[in-house]
């Protein structure tokens, strides 16, 4: 056992070229826990996740139901984090309050650096996830997901870009760039580049755990190409490899493996219970004016206003999401990335919430007054309450998976962005607007770089791009800038 020794990127090659990556065993580490390699420390994750929604509904005098009372630990879970606490990780994740994107009516009809115009929609984008003002295309800058990969991504994906969302749900117009997370740099005098994320469980899954290139021996590419035809578990097709690999390793690692492939196993059940993107979920609505395309698009009445019909805008993105955590949480398990970016909703989106919440509307009018009643932003806080459930199922994952000496959630620096925050929108002149970047907040999660975890910090007036900052300097990327924003969040740090 002394001379046994396995590379942390190796794969159990299996039937039909079939190729699972295996996850950090002790066999691997040296003799301080860390991956195998003369002094390589355990490599560092980075992961920027979105929700397409504000902290509040229009006309209602409650801020949110979002940020605690409480500074500090053991800070107190309102209705929209409440999710955390149900899964037992509200002390991994941090809440960081008091955000702000400045906006051109603050700063003499100009755009200010790092802020946005006075329209809402699309505009808080760029400066949310890149620094850079609001201006000729969605995003305007490198965002920072993409900054880390070009630095700390040298591996088999340098970079993983998924969305729970499966479609823009509405047959009029188009998402222009709201259904975007990740743009990478275009070169010098070009814009950034967009980065379309993978939308499909089944896509993201194959690419990641089944090796599709051609193999050289006709006979063997149709042996493969049947196995998966037949839908053969990839587990069982490295069932021998796994068999043998076993009898030389010592106790922990062989429950370490037995538990991956369970885990794998039981991702390609979650994806085959999926039912079939779109059409089977499309159901025409009563005269909608416009049909709605294949997908279950929500229609319009041939006035410009938008329908609703319960049964459309939706393709069981309850079923989606945990299928994308279980990715992005296996790609990390296997370093096959240590960069990632995941939306759970597009901003401004247009999902349906009655499968998930049963209010009566897309996620977007939840804050406009689409469920009745004068509690606007209670409302909202459901539905980010849903998000929430998502992300702290994630954050477990990665908590209790074993990484070296310590959680694969050590090594991990994860900032979860919301769209707006709730308070004086410049463009209608509310006070308490939906359409606001007054009063945002995000959480940030893991260990990396030495972050303090399970507490509430406000930063008054500060940028939500400095949270993004932080995140970065944490997994090693040494800088103070991201975009046009300068500066990082002190408190989340250990000094």
């Amino acid at each position: 056992m002394a001379s046994f020794k396995l590379d942390r990127r190796t794969f159990l090659k299996g039937l039909g070229g079939a190729a699972v990556a295996l996850p950090a065993l002790e066999i691997m580490l040296d003799s301080h826990g860390s991956l195998a390699g003369p002094g390589l420390p355990a490599p560092q994750r980075y992961l920027v996740c979105f929700g397409g929604q504000s902290l509040g509904g229009d006309g209602d005098t409650l801020a949110n139901d979002y940020v605690p009372n409480q500074i500090g630990k053991g800070y107190d879970l309102k209705s929209a984090l409440a999710p955390l606490g149900a899964a037992g990780v509200a002390d991994e994740i941090s809440v960081v309050s008091g955000l702000r994107i400045p906006t051109s009516y603050e700063n003499g009809g100009m755009i200010p650096a790092g802020g946005r115009s006075d329209d809402f929609h699309i505009t808080s984008l760029s400066p949310l996830l890149s620094g850079v003002r609001s201006g000729t295309q969605a995003v305007n800058g490198v965002t920072s997901d993409q900054i880390v990969a070009a630095q700390i991504g040298a591996t088999t994906f340098p970079s993983l870009v998924y969305r729970v969302q499966a479609g823009w749900y509405l047959s009029v117009a188009a998402p222009y760039g709201r259904d975007l997370l990740s743009y990478k740099d275009g070169g010098p005098g070009n814009s950034p580049i967009p980065i379309p994320a993978t939308v499909s469980p089944k896509a993201a899954f194959d690419s990641l755990f089944y090796n599709f290139s051609p193999p050289t021996d006709p006979g063997l590419a149709k042996q493969k190409d049947f196995a998966w035809r037949e839908r053969k578990s990839v587990v069982d097709l490295v069932k021998t490899r796994a068999e043998h690999l076993v009898s030389r390793l010592g106790g922990a690692d062989k429950l370490r493996i037995q538990r991956h492939l369970d885990e794998i196993r039981d991702l390609e059940k979650r994806i085959s219970a999926l039912p079939p993107v779109a059409k089977g979920a499309c159901v025409q609505p009563g005269d909608p004016g416009m049909d709605p395309t294949v997908g279950g698009d929500q229609g319009t009445d041939g006035n410009g206003a938008n329908t609703y019909d319960t049964n459309l805008g939706y393709s069981g993105e309850d079923l989606r999401a945990p299928v994308f955590c279980d990715l992005m949480h296996m790609a990390f398990a296997c370093d096959l990335t240590r960069v990632g970016s995941l939306m759970f909703t597009m901003a401004q989106s247009h999902m349906n919430m009655f499968a998930l919440t049963q209010q009566p509307c897309d996620l977007h009018e939840v804050g406009h007054g689409g469920v009745p009643g004068p509690n606007k932003t209670l409302e909202v806080s459901k539905a980010i309450a849903w998000h929430m459930k998502h992300f702290a199922y994630l954050i477990k994952k990665l908590r209790d998976t074993p990484d070296g000496t310590g959680s694969l959630l050590d090594s991990c620096a994860i900032v979860f962005l919301h769209e707006g925050g709730h308070g004086f929108d410049p463009s209608s002149g509310e006070m308490y607007s939906t359409h606001s970047t007054e009063n945002m907040a995000c959480l940030v999660a893991g260990r990396a770089g030495g972050m303090k975890p399970g507490q509430h910090v406000v930063a008054t007036g500060m940028h939500p791009a400095s949270a993004l900052i932080t995140a970065m300097n944490a997994v090693g990327v040494k800088t103070n800038t991201l975009g046009e924003v300068s500066g990082n969040i002190p408190g989340l740090l250990v000094a």
